[in-house]
């Protein structure tokens, strides 16, 4: 059954040589019969490998997987084939599972009763006010206990003696290398727990505000600004008497010397610029004239530059229609090469 996830016949035979090997075909199918993806079932068929090596290094055996243990070798993991993940939800995820199946095999003994006398007061009261209070579901009050007790086993303290710097450093650790919704789940439920505790005058107010929130929304990524050696190289990309080349440094120009937005450039006819004053004349000025929608916008002034006298002509030309047609056209503006 592995077969149907992994290929190279390396792979294979290190996936069979551990302690977790005999049960990784059973786990496998397991995986498929439950309407796992592709991708999901490698991630969960790794981590099974991975906690079978740990648990043989650590002197014990599968009759007895010790997850908070492997939780704990995750923090320092640098197993070499430790693949998919050292420290995320993932990893922990398919190890719960493969204890699970082997719970069900009669390979591994239950510690359901060890696991909730092992859980934190305040973990507890937590789940209790979430059903209580808020009407969670179930699904949504293990999640929420999971990251509650994930921050309590961290500090190791009480709650009243958290510092704002000690929840960052901790959810900053925790997600570094985390996906999105694994990330956007654990910013909502640690939000969620300090807010009950500095409720419960458990810790001081406020501390749910040091959870920094993720960058979730579009092209969030891309950097804010580019810096002066990355500008000077973007400029003289575009160097060449071809007009394309020469339509680009315009524009190049326009945004980074004058300061232009990226519609004000789309809608902005030939610059005439002075060397006293700068000026630098837009297709929605002119087009006020014609009863453009551009009414509100102005002619805009900026400091003569370096660059500002050099655009090259007769690469840009006024886009607005409604101008062309009722005949108002500036003098030095070349003919359209767009």
């Amino acid at each position: 059954m592995l077969e149907t996830y992994f290929s190279a016949a390396k792979m294979l035979g290190h996936l069979r040589s551990g302690p977790s090997g005999p049960y990784l075909d059973g786990f496998a199918a397991a995986l498929e019969q439950q309407g796992y993806c592709p991708e999901t079932a490698v991630r969960y068929l790794r981590a099974a490998a991975h906690i079978g090596h740990v648990i043989t290094e650590q002197g014990a055996g599968l009759t007895d997987v010790d997850l908070a243990a492997f939780g704990e070798h995750l923090r320092t993991c640098r197993c070499p084939r430790a693949k998919g993940g050292r420290r995320n939800h993932h990893t922990i995820y398919g190890a719960r599972l493969f204890r699970r199946h082997l719970v069900e095999l009669g390979v591994c003994r239950s510690a359901a009763v060890g696991a909730a006398s092992a859980e934190p007061q305040l973990v507890a009261d937590f789940k209790t006010w979430l059903r209580k209070h808020r009407g969670a579901s179930d699904p949504t009050v293990r999640l929420y206990a999971r990251d509650a007790a994930g921050l309590m086993m961290e500090l190791r303290s009480d709650p009243a003696g958290w510092r704002p710097n000690d929840v960052r450093s901790y959810f900053l650790e925790r997600t570094s290398n985390s996906g999105s919704g694994t990330i956007e789940k654990m910013t909502t439920s640690l939000r969620a727990f300090l807010r009950y505790l500095a409720v419960a005058g458990r810790c001081q107010a406020g501390l749910d505000g040091t959870v920094p929130a993720y960058a979730h929304w579009q092209l969030a990524d891309m950097p804010r600004y580019l810096s002066t050696e990355q500008v000077d190289r973007l400029i003289a990309a575009c160097d060449g008497d071809a007009g394309a080349r020469r339509r680009d440094r315009a524009i190049v120009l326009l945004l980074v010397r004058l300061g232009l937005r990226a519609g004000d450039v789309a809608h902005c006819a030939s610059p005439i610029s002075s060397g006293k004053q700068g000026r630098c004349g837009s297709a929605a000025s002119r087009a006020t004239r014609s009863g453009c929608r551009y009414r509100k916008t102005s002619g805009m002034r900026s400091p003569p530059t370096s660059n500002a006298g050099r655009l090259p002509a007769g690469t840009i030309s006024c886009s607005c229609a409604r101008s062309r047609r009722a005949g108002h056209s500036d003098e030095a503006t070349a003919s359209r090469r767009w």
